[in-house]
């Protein structure tokens, strides 16, 4: 396990905000277009209850949930990314964002979407693509902002 500084509570918190913001900014392009709209609101294919319950979301609301929890999400990356397989900011960025993707977005679209709305397993593994796009950024974002400091030598 590599010894990398913790970076300050404000470099920390910057990171989560900026990354919360970056990777919710590409979610909400691709949900937003018409192909996935197309796909994803289909009577054909979605479920009558999905289509009836998620019209109603806060959207606002939701994102800015999102955005705030990704601060603790800079928090854990600041302090594990000593540890994590990859050498260099960029490798690290996507292993962060695969676990942010695997712990967060994979769970709440089988629990939620799946068991719940009954979304189809199909539309899910769509959903989950889009995601895990979102995701990436964020974790490189977050690896980006929060990568140890170059040593300078004189």
């Amino acid at each position: 396990m590599d010894k990398i500084p913790t970076p300050s509570v404000w470099r920390i918190g910057c990171a989560g905000l900026l990354s919360g913001i970056s990777g919710n900014a590409l979610l909400g392009l691709l949900f937003s277009s018409p192909p996935a709209q197309a796909v994803l609101y289909n009577p054909a294919w979605q479920s009558a209850l999905f289509l009836e319950i998620t019209p109603q979301r806060n959207i606002p609301v939701s994102v800015a949930g999102l955005v705030v929890l990704a601060v603790p999400l800079a928090w854990l990356f600041a302090r594990l990314q000593g540890a994590m397989p990859g050498q260099g900011w960029v490798a690290r960025g996507i292993f962060w964002g695969l676990v942010i993707w695997l712990t967060y977005w994979l769970p709440q679209e089988w629990f939620i979407y799946h068991t719940l709305l009954r979304e189809p397993l199909p539309l899910c593994a769509f959903e989950l693509l889009l995601l895990l796009a979102g995701a990436m950024l964020q974790g490189i974002v977050t690896s980006a902002l929060l990568r140890p400091a170059r040593r300078v030598e004189h």
